[in-house]
């Protein structure tokens, strides 16, 4: 499964001509990505069938949280469901730099029968382990966790996510990683024989020159889902 980063509609319709095969909505990605507004998220929706994997962060100075900023989030994953995304992308920590334990179990109060995948503030966390196994205890209430391994580039975290991606397999109720950052059709060959993962995460690698500055390339997703594929 190979999913892409998406701004708007216009990048949604190419990513499934080109082969994606789930959308991750995103608005500033400068930022890193933040929650997308209701008109960009219902003109993405209604422009194409793949899933669509909403981004649920109010901004973008950290992972903490004010209790303001926990209603924005609830607010806007009661849009995602009122527009008829497929689930949410989201992630918190505390102050003190753990998984926020109390605000996701509100938020996987709050998104019903949305699909959910905790993101890379996974990677802002002081014991990126110490955090695994704290999502670990959620079980199946987590779909996905898109991770790096505690690096900036998945390439430089390999035996990490070695060790999750194989627990994944051998345990059913183990968490599904989707490996990203730093993904490109240029390094996907070895990350793959190395993981032999079935779910990668591509940005700036799916798209010309490598920056979000440019359109979506066939080619380099092409490339990308063929070394998956195979």
């Amino acid at each position: 499964m190979l999913e892409v980063i998406v701004e708007n509609a216009e990048d949604a319709k190419l990513a499934e001509i080109y082969g994606a095969n789930r959308l991750e909505v995103v608005s500033a990605i400068s930022e890193g990505g933040l929650t997308p507004s209701y008109g960009v998220l219902k003109e993405i929706v209604g422009a194409t069938s793949l899933q669509t994997m909403v981004m649920i962060r109010p901004h973008s100075h950290s992972f903490v949280y004010s209790e303001s900023d926990q209603r924005a989030i609830q607010t806007d994953i009661e849009v995602v469901k009122e527009l008829g995304a497929s689930g949410i992308v989201f992630g918190a920590v505390t102050a003190s730099g753990e998984i926020d334990t109390a605000l996701l179990e509100k938020v996987l109060e709050w998104k019903g029968n949305l699909r959910f995948t905790f993101h890379r503030a996974i990677e802002a966390t002081n014991d990126i382990e110490k955090a695994y196994d704290t999502l670990k205890t959620y079980g199946k209430k987590i779909d996905q966790v898109l991770t790096s391994g505690g690096t900036k580039s998945a390439m430089d975290s390999i035996p990490l996510l070695q060790k999750w991606i194989t627990e994944s397999r051998e345990d059913p109720d183990a968490l599904s990683i989707l490996v990203g950052s730093g993904v490109t059709d240029q390094n996907i060959r070895e990350l793959h024989l190395a993981l032999s993962n079935d779910a990668y995460h591509v940005g700036g690698g799916a798209r010309i020159s490598g920056s979000f500055a440019n359109s979506l390339d066939p080619e380099r997703i092409e490339r990308i889902q063929a070394i998956i594929n195979n």
